[in-house]
């Protein structure tokens, strides 16, 4: 599979700015690769969950499949994923979105 299905939009500004609030980053020094963006994370998740493809099978627009679901499950460990898409959910975001 290459590239985004031509359906799926990611999240928008205004989308972002509903729910930026809810996830922890580390802030601080680091060592090794630079972190992938956590935007791109929820939109990776949100992409999986919508087209119920398997990680391994995420668009490279997304950076490493690997990354991608070891933060998805930080943020499902952490309820954040829980509170995201409840946000999303309450603003009308398409249902099949609201499950994990």
């Amino acid at each position: 599979m290459e590239g985004l299905q031509s359906d799926y939009q990611r999240l928008t500004d205004e989308q972002w700015s509903w729910i930026k609030h809810i996830v922890h980053t580390e802030d601080g020094p680091r060592r090794g690769r630079p972190r992938t963006d956590i935007r791109t994370i929820v939109d990776a998740a949100l992409y999986k969950t919508r087209t119920g493809i398997p990680w391994r099978e995420l668009p490279a627009e997304f950076g490493s499949w690997q990354t991608a679901l070891r933060r998805h499950n930080q943020l499902v460990a952490s309820s954040q994923w829980d509170e995201i898409t409840r946000t999303l959910a309450e603003r009308d975001l398409p249902s099949e979105l609201r499950r994990r």
